[in-house]
């Protein structure tokens, strides 16, 4: 499993640009029976059959991203962020300065550093900042302005982080594990699961533009229905220090997360607890959370009258070039959706 892991992750796909990763995730729920569909802003749904309520698992193929919004005459890539975007960004993102990235030209990627003034110059010429503002820092690829547009910079260019996957012990680390292994853990699903031991109509569904506001969830709730939809997610992790259980009780290799509740929606009470009864009768461990300043397509289902859970693997670091998840919990989320959907609704 980790070897799709590491090749999902390491694959571009910014919002509103995951084709590459669509393609990808299709043919893999082909190549294990699925027949596959896709809808017209591009969500890829897979259906293999069975009986009984018709059950979704969905998770998303975008990565957070920036995009190019001007280029200084010198050539450097000033920078909108790809989410919501303000004139500051907070202090709590200056992880991002220093980072490698990939400037996704319309001739193909060039790579770049997303750079700022720092060291002498820094200390001669510029006052210590108050604020961190997006003209703080920009992407410095070694390009002309000319060089640029000839290769097809232009505003609106995506620009992601450029980092492998890595093993370190049972974790791994890497960018966009949010939500590529999630994508995995649902081809698992499909592998391990054979039609004919499936208590439900399953349909997997990877969608789009999850990260600016559930865009692809939406768009499939308003021409599917189901009884009962699971979105798989990164989770949060608090043991890390200056965290601590307090505020999240959570932790890497503790099992995966049950989310009662996140900052868009209470999960649909019934099918959280049938989740956990699955768990329980699996002896699967898992890790109860509520979430707070995070979302998921779960909240578009529930939306659209769509019972809807939601499951995550603890991550450390989300939204940066280096989240971290423990394999051991990654697979327990596999054997515990395999679990659920063979018994499906009924106990």
């Amino acid at each position: 499993m980790y070897d799709l892991i590491k090749q999902l992750t390491e694959m571009s796909g910014p919002i509103g640009q995951e084709g590459a990763v669509l393609d990808v995730v299709e043919a893999l729920w082909q190549d294990a029976g699925a027949q596959t569909s896709r809808t017209k802003v591009g969500n890829v749904l897979a259906r293999v059959g069975g009986k009984g309520p018709k059950i979704l698992l969905v998770a998303h193929a975008d990565e957070l991203c920036y995009l190019v919004r001007a280029i200084h005459p010198s050539g450097f890539l000033w920078l909108a962020n790809g989410q919501a975007w303000t004139q500051s960004t907070s202090f709590r993102n200056a992880f991002t300065i220093g980072q490698r990235v990939r400037v996704m030209a319309r001739s193909g990627e060039i790579p770049g550093v997303i750079a700022t003034a720092t060291g002498h110059v820094a200390a001669l010429a510029l006052p210590e900042m108050k604020s961190l503002t997006w003209n703080d820092f920009w992407v410095d690829t070694g390009l002309s302005h000319a060089e640029l547009l000839e290769r097809g910079v232009t505003p609106g260019t995506r620009v992601i982080w450029d980092a492998t996957t890595e093993r370190f012990g049972p974790h791994v680390i890497g960018k966009a594990l949010d939500d590529r292994v999630p994508l995995v853990v649902a081809t698992e699903v499909l592998r391990r699961v054979p039609v004919e031991e499936l208590g439900c109509q399953l349909t997997l569904a990877c969608s789009i533009q999850e990260e600016i506001g559930l865009v692809g969830a939406f768009a499939l709730a308003a021409h599917e229905e189901f009884d009962a939809g699971i979105a798989i997610e990164v989770g949060l992790a608090g043991d890390i220090p200056g965290v601590g259980e307090q505020m999240m009780p959570v932790r890497l290799g503790g099992g995966p997360i049950l989310v009662h509740k996140d900052s868009l929606v209470h999960y649909d009470h019934a099918l959280t607890a049938r989740l956990e009864q699955v768990a329980g009768d699996a002896d699967i461990a898992i890790q109860h959370a509520i979430f707070g300043s995070f979302g998921s397509d779960g909240a578009a289902l529930m939306k659209a009258d769509i019972p809807a859970a939601l499951v995550a693997f603890p991550t450390r670091y989300t939204h940066t070039p280096f989240e971290m998840g423990h394999m051991g919990d990654i697979e327990k989320l596999v054997d515990w959706l395999c679990a659920f959907v063979r018994r499906g609704l009924e106990n």
